[in-house]
């Protein structure tokens, strides 16, 4: 997941800042004093790079002197900065949403073309894309209706702020005894904090996992997948239905049918017919696998409880999975992570990801502590990337890999710093942050990894050296930012290689003995990679049809309750259990809103992709054309055109069938 990618998630507002005691006042005031300077340029004076190059240098500087204040609400330990973060980042947003909006920019922009100009493609293309942009802002429309934009566009940004908050900081616990936890690992148990002498387990971090995934009392169960199905409650779903409400009415304004049908129109998509296109030929598919991963699940339950009557119910799904793998296909679910150290799974992605790419990573957390630059936390690393063939150091990035109370609490990648080529030059290399929630130390032992949390680093890892690996010249093209139902793609393809036998014996090491993780389980594993493919699919279907009915429903007044249970109805081969109200702590309608689709619809090209890789995936040559292809341009082309670049020939959905176990 990508946090924050700037110019593309933010909503646009042409409200003036309100910065007295803004945490970035001075940022703000310097980075209006640019734009100003660039509206100051006599009409028949302007040029490329006094109007359009001049635009990004000033969001370059702005971003990179804002982000990292902002970036305090996901990871500082302390309250009182987090809070100052979430002040940091609504300024940094709404300065972004007052340029977008500015229309003596656009008016700038407009004089810029009619002298005719010479760009560069890259040029042309960031030109093209602010003109649309502009446009799509509503600087077209009467001042009355643009005010009303302003003021729609200033109350998303606040409840966007309380619906991130209300999950972050929900306090949910379920207390239960030990003999509650009947088969959850003890040494998970014992880390667990006490109240009257039953364990507290919150939904942070891998607790929901942990339990679901091992807890042989269905009761238990039951009540974590409740309590989960309530974060954010009540108050999340009223902010929400305010959020879908506004959003519906400013899509109207500017003259678009539905949320969604704005949303989309940037997209590789272009609109929601096609999405919902896309899910219609998919589900079918799905179903069939979906039919036959229930069949196995259920007399997995069967026979586990000697209840030949036993009926599977979606509660079940995490720990029957566990118990197949171990009892089908020989593989311990939970043995597997004592051949999943942290230190080396990172050693061993590190060393996979410098040997594909020709790279090298170079710590340098300590002398970023001497130098005073941020390191926020103990747990906290940093890291040069260094091209072996150049000697350039192409980026940084830090690693924040274990849960806190008040930290992030999913996995993403935030950017800090831009790739930016400058006039005379020089070179402003990306700097990103991977915070992710893995499995702690605990007893005495290392972090300890699930083999799902090895293939989350991988991935983010991946959103990373997109990141730092790119070419774009202009900040506002730099890695990451690309079309939103893209930029997973990268990522997912990288996931392939956490499932090959010649990667896991590069790493997977006991680690206590050393030894490496035997052919029989990583066999095992193969065979086992399909399990429950169908359902778990159908799961993301759910989730991203169930945003795209929010978002595209005719006056914008939805009862997300009766939408949620609905869609689960008609995507789902289980019944929605009642009274619970998951998309209260559905973060990603906030950010990605009629967006989530894009995370099948990526897979699609992330497959199609590896696809080239499968039979070597060790292959430098693949790589190199992979890394010049799609990973640095960023936004400078579409990503259609960097696929069928790297494949040399048309897409077609037949690996991501094949990886589901589908032919």
């Amino acid at each position: 997941m990508i946090a924050l990618a700037p110019l593309l998630t933010l909503t646009l507002t042409a409200a003036p800042a309100q910065l007295d005691g803004s945490p970035i006042a001075p940022q703000v005031a310097a980075a209006d004093a640019a734009i100003e300077a660039i509206l100051a340029i006599p009409a028949g004076e302007r040029t490329v790079a006094n109007t359009l190059v001049a635009l990004d240098d000033t969001v370059a500087r702005f971003f990179e002197a804002a982000r990292m204040p902002g970036f305090m609400a996901d990871v500082s330990t302390a309250p009182a900065e987090r809070e100052a973060g979430r002040l940091a980042q609504n300024d940094l947003s709404n300065w972004f949403n007052r340029m977008g909006k500015d229309e003596r920019l656009f008016a700038a922009l407009e004089e810029l073309e009619g002298l005719a100009p010479e760009f560069t493609p890259e040029q042309r293309r960031f030109f093209d894309e602010s003109i649309r942009d502009y446009r799509r802002s509503g600087l077209d429309l009467p001042a009355g209706q643009r005010a009303r934009l302003d003021e729609i566009d200033e109350e998303l940004n606040e409840l966007g702020s309380d619906f991130r908050r209300n999950i972050a900081d929900d306090e949910t616990v379920v207390l239960l005894s030990e003999e509650e936890l009947v088969g959850v690992p003890e040494s998970f148990v014992a880390s667990l904090p006490r109240s009257g002498g039953l364990c507290m387990v919150n939904m942070k971090g891998p607790n929901l996992g942990y339990v679901l995934g091992y807890c042989e009392d269905p009761t238990t169960r039951k009540k974590m997948g409740c309590a989960a199905g309530l974060r954010g409650g009540q108050r999340n779903v009223r902010v929400l239905e305010k959020i879908i409400a506004l959003r519906h009415e400013r899509a109207q304004l500017l003259g678009y049918p539905t949320t969604a049908a704005y949303v989309v129109e940037t997209k590789m998509a272009l609109d929601p017919e096609t999405v919902f296109e896309f899910y219609e030929d998919l589900q079918p598919r799905l179903r069939v696998k979906a039919e036959q991963d229930f069949a196995e699940y259920q007399a997995a339950k069967r026979e586990h409880t000697g209840d030949p009557e036993a009926t599977l119910e979606a509660i079940d799904i995490a720990f029957y999975s566990n118990w197949l793998k171990r009892e089908k296909y020989a593989v311990d679910t939970e043995a597997l992570r004592a051949y999943f150290s942290m230190g080396n799974v990172k050693a061993g992605m590190f060393g996979v990801y410098q040997d594909l790419f020709d790279i090298t990573f170079k710590e340098i957390t300590a002398a970023a502590r001497e130098e005073g630059r941020p390191v926020w936390h103990e747990d906290v690393e940093m890291y040069a990337v260094v091209d072996n063939e150049t000697n350039e150091t192409l980026g940084e990035f830090y690693l924040d890999l274990f849960p806190r109370d008040g930290k992030y609490s999913h996995a993403a990648q935030f950017p800090l710093r831009l790739r930016k080529v400058w006039a005379d030059g020089s070179v402003s290399s990306p700097i990103v942050a991977l915070v992710c929630n893995f499995t702690k130390p605990m007893d005495g032992r290392p972090s300890l990894l699930s083999h799902g949390e090895v293939e989350t680093f991988f991935h983010e890892f991946g959103h990373c050296l997109h990141s730092i690996l790119t070419r774009a010249e202009l900040a506002s093209f730099s890695g990451t930012n690309v079309a939103r139902d893209f930029v997973e793609a990268p990522s997912q393809m990288l996931e392939n290689w956490t499932w090959q036998p010649a990667v896991l014996t590069r790493f997977a090491r006991h680690y206590e003995t050393g030894e490496p993780l035997p052919a029989a389980i990583i066999a095992g594993m193969i065979a086992a990679k399909n399990l429950g493919s169908g359902i778990s699919t159908e799961g993301q279907v759910y989730l991203g049809m169930m945003d795209m009915r929010f978002h595209t429903d005719a006056d914008g007044e939805v009862d997300t309750t009766a939408v949620c249970e609905e869609t689960y109805r008609d995507t789902r081969l289980f019944s929605p259990a009642a009274n619970l109200v998951r998309q209260a702590s559905f973060g990603h309608l906030v950010g990605y809103e009629a967006g989530y689709y894009g995370y099948l619809w990526s897979l699609v090209y992330a497959q199609d992709m590896w696809s080239r890789f499968e039979a070597a995936p060790m292959d430098r040559e693949v790589a190199r054309d992979y890394r010049r292809a799609v990973l640095e341009p960023g936004g400078t082309r579409d990503a259609l055109d960097m696929v069928r670049d790297f494949l040399d020939r048309e897409p077609n959905s037949a690996a991501f069938l094949k990886s589901l176990g589908l032919e």
